[in-house]
């Protein structure tokens, strides 16, 4: 094999070897068995979060703002803009979402309300504008004095309404007997046209948040890191940590590899420079025979 086919051939065997990792069914444990998810349970921002690249929002819903102001999506969403589903008496995870968020926006490297909007929706429809009030006055003071306010709307709305929207990025949430929600914590960066570009999870980091903003600039969907992941192992943890061994392996595969042809490129230069050598002193050894 040519030194050239080598990388390529190690990359489309480790491409070749997703498909045919064990997965778990969503929702379901390793057995097949029901799994109860958890507040904050990471395996929701992939398995409840059906990406929607390249699709739009319904611009057409309306929506009451904190102030409790009726508001269309489309006269809100003029430019790239952040879109993050929590509820607003959520005492976990929608908490810490919006303090990531608050923080990814005090790191970036693009001005809100010039280069970006930002929406905070509840999905639960017993929430109030009185509600989204409390909540965005929460974050205002962890924000620089000079942050636009009106460039972060928190919004309530109809369960007809919501649902609208929820659906459209494929975001599924689920209420519980205790009046609290399980839902995953993802953000979801949206272009000016309301084309849906790309999704951000977890902490939501500043560079990854500003990674985001850039492609909502340019209007083109991108696939985030995790639902990549996710198409060779359903982004189950053990799955994950499979599909990094996979790469170590290859790794140290290509270098073997490498070494072993560099090895035999070795050998085969002395051994031909040791022919010509042979070669030389046989014609010397015929000319001295020939005098």
């Amino acid at each position: 094999m040519r030194q050239g086919w080598l990388f390529p051939a190690l990359f489309i065997l480790l491409l070749l070897t997703c498909p045919f990792q064990a997965s778990a069914e969503p929702g379901k444990g390793a057995e097949g068995t029901k799994k109860e998810y958890k507040v904050g349970d990471p395996e929701l921002d992939v398995i409840w979060v059906d990406e929607q690249n390249g699709k739009y929002l319904p611009l057409d819903r309306t929506f009451q703002d904190e102030t409790g102001n009726s508001v269309q999506l489309k006269d809100i969403i003029d430019k790239p803009t952040l879109l993050l589903p929590v509820y607003f008496h959520c005492p976990n995870s929608c908490t810490l979402n919006l303090s990531h968020l608050t923080d990814a926006v005090n790191r970036s490297n693009f001005s809100p309300g010039k280069d970006f909007n930002l929406i905070a929706l509840s999905f639960n429809d017993g929430d109030t504008p009185a509600k989204a009030k409390a909540a965005k006055e929460n974050y205002l003071p962890l924000l620089p004095k000079s942050f636009p306010q009106e460039s972060w709307r928190f919004l309530t709305g109809s369960k007809e309404d919501i649902l609208a929207l929820t659906n459209a990025i494929g975001y599924r949430f689920e209420q519980r007997n205790d009046g609290t929600f399980i839902h995953p914590s993802a953000v979801v960066a949206v272009a000016a046209d309301g084309m849906i570009i790309k999704y951000v999870y977890g902490n939501f980091i500043s560079g990854d948040v500003d990674m985001a903003i850039s492609e909502a600039q340019q209007g083109i969907p991108a696939l985030s890191v995790r639902r990549f992941l996710d198409y060779c192992f359903n982004y189950a943890p053990e799955k994950t940590r499979a599909f990094f061994t996979n790469i170590k392996l290859f790794v140290v595969l290509g270098f073997v590899c490498a070494g072993g042809l560099f090895f035999l490129w070795l050998r085969r230069k002395d051994k031909k420079k040791w022919e010509e050598e042979e070669a030389v002193h046989d014609e010397h050894h015929q000319t001295g025979n020939k005098v």
